[in-house]
């Protein structure tokens, strides 16, 4: 059966910018959170939660940058995991266990402390094994180098606790030229691959796919073997510098990306065979949005986040970087 869409509302964003929207399934309703304020980055920018129409916040008097957050759920408890820091070398990670969203004002006193040099999930969701196990697609950046790592951690007695994490996941260093705007031809070297999107094939085996910084253009992949994950390497699908994210469902690989080297629009989704050497084909693939409308900040649609519920796709992304849109889809 083809890809269909079911339905696509614009969530219920207050502030002139938003960026990085998750979504989760709790009691058979859809909950979203996402970080805005007047710009990524500037003291304003805080965490809004929508759940059944209503919207609660985290950050709003703090003046200190919020991020990506993170839902997830472990049992019948619900979590919410955000970075605060002033820009993403120094985020420092917080986890806030929200189940009784619908009772109380959140509390971010009660919020864990992810020890500092850890970033949990940085900006895809994590795989929650039956044994409470944590294994989370994670990466450091800085002015000079993107490094992403596999981090493991375990829910125990109502703590989240590090179970450790894998070796640096980084891609070779390449020169690459382009056009800047003002200052004409400029060269410089390529930063490297973040946000691990994890995924689990049909014979159980591990696998991430990456973003990967401007010079390199295509989606990195990985997979875990022997016991230890392999160096990335580039796929045949392309990358603009942006988020992407994966579903393994009923023995199928959906992605969701931007299938360009250089822009963050159109958004799509496609069926991917993997084949060998990194390379995938494409079986099926719909646009879920080919370009902006209206009055938006920019023109991408990019950092989506995909679950799957009840034999459908549900992604969040962002939309213009004044929306986000939420999209639910048969397969």
């Amino acid at each position: 059966m083809a890809m269909k869409i079911t339905s696509r509302e614009f969530l219920n964003v207050k502030t002139p910018t938003c960026h990085a929207s998750t979504v989760a399934i709790w009691k058979d309703s859809p909950i979203f959170a996402w970080f805005g304020g007047e710009r990524e980055g500037l003291p304003d920018s805080s965490i809004y939660i929508q759940y059944k129409g209503k919207i609660k916040t985290i950050g709003t008097k703090i003046q200190v940058a919020y991020w990506n957050p993170i839902l997830f759920t472990i049992e019948d408890e619900l979590f919410l995991a955000y970075k605060r820091g002033i820009f993403c070398d120094r985020w420092q990670t917080y986890i806030l266990n929200i189940t009784d969203i619908e009772e109380k004002q959140l509390k971010e006193k009660n919020a864990q402390l992810i020890p500092a040099g850890l970033n949990f999930c940085v900006k895809t969701k994590p795989i929650v094994t039956k044994y409470n196990e944590i294994y989370c697609g994670s990466s450091v950046e800085t002015q000079e180098d993107w490094t992403s790592y596999i981090e493991e951690f375990h829910y125990h007695h109502g703590e989240i606790v590090y179970g450790g994490r894998s070796r640096p996941l980084v891609a070779p260093k390449k020169k690459f030229t382009f056009d800047h705007p003002w200052q004409g031809m400029v060269t410089k070297v390529t930063s490297g691959i973040i946000q691990p999107s994890l995924w689990i094939d049909k014979h159980g085996h591990w696998h991430a796919f990456f973003r990967s910084s401007k010079g390199l253009g295509k989606i990195y992949h990985t997979a875990y073997v022997d016991h230890e994950w392999l160096d990335p390497e580039p796929t045949n699908l392309n990358n603009p510098n942006s988020g992407v994210d994966t579903v393994y469902m009923n023995g199928k690989l959906f992605l969701i990306y931007n299938p360009s080297e250089t822009a963050r629009a159109p958004i799509v989704i496609s069926e991917l065979n993997y084949e060998s050497d990194h390379n995938f084909e494409v079986v099926d693939e719909m646009v879920v949005q080919e370009e902006t409308e209206g009055d938006t900040h920019t023109n991408e649609l990019s950092y989506p986040y995909m679950i799957e519920n009840n034999g459908k796709l549900n992604l969040v992304y962002t939309y213009g970087r004044s929306k986000i849109e939420y999209v639910t889809i048969e397969v």
